[in-house]
């Protein structure tokens, strides 16, 4: 494997296992588990990955099975933040529904874009996984600018902690997304993006939940405020009429 390769993968490590420490620092696992759970295992991966980067066959294996699961844990954690920001919202059925409809119609148009137009230049079942994976970050992307279309719709005060990790995870996917779209469309034209962007997006992902969890979460004014249960209902309405339209 390329050397690029060992220092992408050591670098990422020593950012993980930084993260972890500064995230048991500031409780967060109490606060949302599974984002806590996919920094923990992003460690497991990248340690497995170091551990075969001599065997290609192995790595490729390793990869992709790290791949699958940190991508699982990714949208739990993202559907972590979105149900802490808007809990108000999340009890209503329509608002779930409307969520994950959604997400499911984006998944529907990357599935069929997949099947239409296979990647140029690949093995069937490499073509299949590089598929899949598009699909997902898709996914996580469309995940990222739903919860940012509310939050800006909803006049959602700003949540250091929960915006970051969203945000991170936004940075990160969107960089794949457009290497893997690449190497999709145009083939090994443009190897060196898909090989070089995931990697850079990832660390600069891990970098800015460093500066994120750095410092301490602000307390939320809007608790401390004084507010009515009918007041409070007043809110939830104004919310509604305005997610509505």
């Amino acid at each position: 494997m390329a050397i690029s390769a060992v220092i992408s993968l050591t670098t990422a490590l020593v950012l993980e296992v930084w993260l972890a420490a500064l995230l048991l620092r500031r409780r967060i696992p109490r606060v949302f588990p599974f984002f806590f759970a996919y920094c923990i295992y992003s460690i497991l991966a990248s340690i497995t990955q170091l551990w075969a980067i001599s065997d290609y066959r192995t790595y490729y294996f390793i990869y992709w099975c790290n791949e699958a699961v940190g991508v699982a844990l990714s949208i739990l954690a993202l559907w972590e933040v979105f149900r802490w920001v808007f809990a108000l919202f999340w009890s209503r059925r329509w608002f779930r529904w409307g969520l994950y409809l959604s997400v499911a119609l984006v998944l529907a148009l990357a599935v069929a874009n997949a099947i239409l137009s296979p990647p140029a230049r690949m093995h069937p079942l490499s073509a299949l996984i590089f598929s899949v994976s598009i699909t997902v970050r898709l996914m996580q992307a469309s995940i990222f600018a739903l919860f940012w279309l509310l939050a800006k719709s909803l006049e959602i005060g700003f949540r250091r902690y929960a915006f970051g990790i969203m945000l991170g995870f936004g940075v990160s996917s969107i960089g794949t997304l457009i290497a893997s779209l690449a190497r999709s469309v145009f083939g090994t034209k443009f190897n060196i993006l898909a090989v070089y962007l995931p990697p850079v997006a990832y660390i600069f992902a891990l970098v800015f939940w460093l500066y994120v969890f750095w410092r301490k979460e602000p307390p939320e004014a809007e608790w401390s405020l004084p507010i009515t249960p009918e007041e409070l209902a007043g809110q939830v309405r104004q919310y509604t009429k305005i997610l509505k339209r």
